[in-house]
């Protein structure tokens, strides 16, 4: 019985994922996108580094993934009101 609670989950888990990228596609998001954005949301003013410690991902890949959510006009940087330096966001 445990190997098949163990397979429905997982199985759950893949169709979750799947249905849910259908319809981020239509808003033009993807997944790790979307992420990003509910972090944002719930973060407001988070430095960029604070952001991807909280993702786990490296500086680098938040780095591409925010400049592409900037270019859709779905976040917008600020300025670090602490130091003037770029790297927070709305």
């Amino acid at each position: 019985m445990s190997d098949n609670i163990g397979f429905l989950i997982g199985d759950i888990s893949r169709l979750i994922r799947r249905t849910f990228d259908e319809r981020a596609k239509e808003i033009g998001v993807t997944r790790p996108q979307w992420r990003v954005l509910t972090w944002l949301q719930r973060n407001e003013g988070i430095s960029q580094g604070a952001l991807a410690e909280l993702l786990e991902l490296d500086a680098m890949t938040i780095c591409r993934m925010v400049d592409r959510l900037e270019a859709a006009e779905l976040v917008e940087r600020r300025s670090d009101p602490a130091t003037g330096g770029p790297g927070n966001f709305f």
